[in-house]
């Protein structure tokens, strides 16, 4: 059983979160161990196997990105993050410079704040990046959806499922960065 259909879900990507979250918790009910120990034990491994596979699915499916690379899995694909544009990874090697120069810094006691500055201004670019791939993200999701009710177009949904791959392997590593800078910057 994958992870849509322990919540009897098409294989979408825009889906309703507070629907998804009332059947969790309906479908926690039901199966949670406490309520089935005076079952036979077939029944009791069964209904914690099922809770484990619950908790998996709606971890997964609540987060968009963790929801399409999901999909994008089950379907055989993969999220390769060495097919990353060659400007993304400059944009990587640059912040990691910059904060591998605040780390210098601040180990050498010198002053940081124009280091920070410079850092904060980068922080500012990669969250503008991050809202960029956000909205591709979104359209690929709502193109992804729009194929699923069309039977005829397998070879459109490979086409989509590639490129949400990518995208999902660019996104990574743009979020990789903004978390990088918030920790850098929170020191």
């Amino acid at each position: 059983m994958n992870y849509f259909e322990v919540f009897n879900l098409e294989p979408v990507l825009n889906i309703d979160l507070d629907s998804l979250e009332r059947k969790f918790h309906t479908l926690s009910r039901q199966y949670h161990p406490d309520f089935h120990t005076s079952s036979p034990p077939e029944e009791r491994e069964r209904a914690l196997r099922m809770t484990a596979l619950l908790n998996d699915s709606y971890r997964t499916l609540r987060e968009p990105s963790k929801r399409a690379e999901y999909l994008v899995r089950s379907q055989g694909f993969e999220v390769d993050s060495s097919k990353v544009p060659q400007a993304l990874l400059a944009e990587v090697f640059e912040v990691n410079e910059e904060m591998e120069q605040l780390r210098a810094a601040r180990a050498a006691g010198d002053d940081t704040d124009a280091l920070v500055e410079a850092l904060e201004g980068s922080r500012v670019h990669i969250s503008r990046m991050r809202e960029d791939y956000d909205q591709r993200l979104q359209e690929a999701f709502s193109k992804w959806d729009g194929l699923i009710s069309d039977p005829g177009s397998d070879e459109m949904r490979r086409e989509q499922l590639s490129k949400l791959a990518d995208i999902l392997a660019h996104s990574a590593y743009i979020r990789n960065m903004e978390r990088d800078i918030e920790s850098e910057v929170a020191h």
